[in-house]
């Protein structure tokens, strides 16, 4: 009986190894992206940038939040839009958000680390 025993138990474990559920049959392996960019000095940094947006919410965001609003070209990356708007206007950036609006734009709220920073780059540009 011993032996009876042995044998079904391991049965039992070979069973359990071979089993799989179904959210095992439902998991795939993602593939590993490469994230590392050699970082390239622009030739032209406003090749990405095509100008500032100016509206009364983001004069509003100027003052208030430390940042502007630029119109970027539609392929260009985050990494890019950051090295380029540092290279134009040689101000340190924390932050960059990037939204695609109903015009099918691509906008970057870019936000300084320098506090005014946003405000002096607007009077650079003579938009305040």
């Amino acid at each position: 009986m011993a032996k009876k025993e042995l044998k079904t138990g391991k049965q039992s474990e070979e069973k359990k190894t071979v089993k799989k559920g179904l959210f095992n049959k439902l998991k795939k392996e993602k593939p590993v992206k490469v994230t590392a960019e050699i970082k390239k000095p622009l030739e032209d940094p406003f090749d990405v940038i095509k100008f500032v947006l100016m509206t009364e919410k983001s004069i509003r965001m100027v003052e208030l939040q430390n940042k502007l609003v630029f119109i970027v070209n539609r392929p260009s990356k985050r990494p890019q839009i950051k090295q380029a708007i540092e290279q134009a206007f040689d101000s340190p950036i924390s932050k960059v958000t990037i939204a695609v609006d109903q015009d099918g734009r691509k906008k970057a709220f870019v936000k300084f680390k320098n506090a005014g920073a946003a405000g002096d780059i607007a009077i650079k540009l003579g938009i305040i």
